[in-house]
């Protein structure tokens, strides 16, 4: 029988676990606060940069909106619906004017009504002078200007707004002579006939606006420049905040100083054209860029800025070119952008136009 041997079991004995040294322990502590810390600063860079293109985005959004809504409105300078446009009989009214006898529509002398201008500058001193109720908060040192036309969309006397101004015309020939337009606020009033001679005309809305630059959007919560119209609606004038940021303003104004009794078809081929540009009347006396009524196109310039400073931004060292003018930066943390487009106003400059003369037609030659 073979025998077995056998080995006696030595006791168990626990492995023991060490855990980390107080230094390798501070070591992992120290590793990773560098990494948060890094991860910190790239999370506030990150935000920093994502609102700084904010703010260059919104500041971008804002001048080109004032930008196109001013050029389309300057475009429609001098629109005036189907009144008699073989006639350049213009009036000056007041800009704030409110009153239907004041807002510049004279048909004294049915053979030669007058409407009123459809654009007029306003220098920083005439600004200031309109009454508060017209223009508030008007930012020192900026221009702006006077807009008349009338509303693109015509619609019945019915539906006219009470206490706004409306204009109609006539189409009718059998209409009075003496009543080249009606103005009013009440829809009893027109009762001139479309052409067809069977119905009241329709009617448009008179519209009357001034564009300034303002020191506040909110005015007496924040100190923001603001692009601002003052309206006419009903009986007063309402003013509308358009656009933020737009700190400065300036305008050429291009003159046509052909005079159109001089005008040759066949010559002449600046008729409807500026010759010059100023930014204000010339001030002498009879000269054709001493009138409101001669400008026919409109160079505008404006300055924009951001809303909200930028942290150590410094621009002292930039000139910003508005045309004729210049504006320097300051060390303020505004970030600014210049804005420029040219305007032709078409409903003054078309009038003017001078066809160029039929060209001849040529006879065939023999052989």
């Amino acid at each position: 029988m073979k025998r077995t041997r056998t080995f006696p079991l030595k006791p168990f004995r626990p492995r023991m676990h060490r855990g980390f040294s107080l230094v390798e322990l501070m070591v992992g502590l120290t590793i990773g606060m560098v990494l948060v810390a890094g991860l910190s600063l790239l999370f506030a860079n990150s935000s920093q940069s994502g609102n700084e293109l904010e703010k260059s985005i919104r500041q971008i959004e804002n001048g080109r909106y004032a930008v196109e809504l001013l050029h389309d409105d300057l475009s429609l300078a001098g629109f005036y619906g189907e009144v008699p446009t073989d006639f350049l009989g213009y009036t000056t009214p007041a800009v704030c004017a409110t009153a239907l006898n004041s807002l510049g529509w004279d048909k004294t002398t049915p053979s030669d009504p007058k409407v009123p201008l459809p654009l007029m500058g306003l220098s920083p001193t005439e600004v200031d002078a309109l009454p508060t109720t017209c223009v508030a908060n008007h930012k020192a040192g900026t221009v702006a200007f006077a807009l008349h036309r009338l509303g693109a969309d015509a619609v019945a006397p019915a539906a006219i707004t009470a206490s706004a101004p409306y204009v109609q015309t006539s189409r009718c020939v059998t209409d009075p002579v003496a009543d080249p337009f009606i103005v009013s606020a009440t829809a009893a009033d027109f009762t001139l006939k479309n052409l067809q001679c069977n119905a009241i005309n329709q009617v448009r809305q008179y519209v009357s606006r001034i564009y300034y630059i303002a020191d506040c959007n909110e005015c007496g919560s924040d100190t923001t420049p603001t692009l601002k119209m003052a309206e006419l609606r009903g009986t007063q004038m309402t003013i509308v905040p358009l656009a933020e940021g737009i700190e400065n303003m300036v305008l050429e104004y291009g003159f046509d100083t052909t005079d159109p009794a001089d005008a040759d078809p066949a010559t002449d081929t600046s008729k409807g054209t500026p010759d010059i540009f100023r930014t204000g009347l010339s001030g002498v006396v009879g000269a054709r860029d001493n009138d409101w009524a001669n400008v026919v196109a409109v160079r505008l310039h404006l300055l924009s800025r951001t809303t909200e400073k930028s942290s150590g931004y410094d621009d002292s060292a930039k000139t910003y070119v508005l045309g004729p003018a210049s504006s320097t930066g300051d060390n303020s943390g505004f970030k600014r952008r210049v804005y420029t487009t040219t305007v032709r106003l078409t409903n003054v400059a078309g009038l003017r136009e001078v066809p160029p003369p039929p060209t001849p037609a040529s006879s065939p030659t023999s052989p």
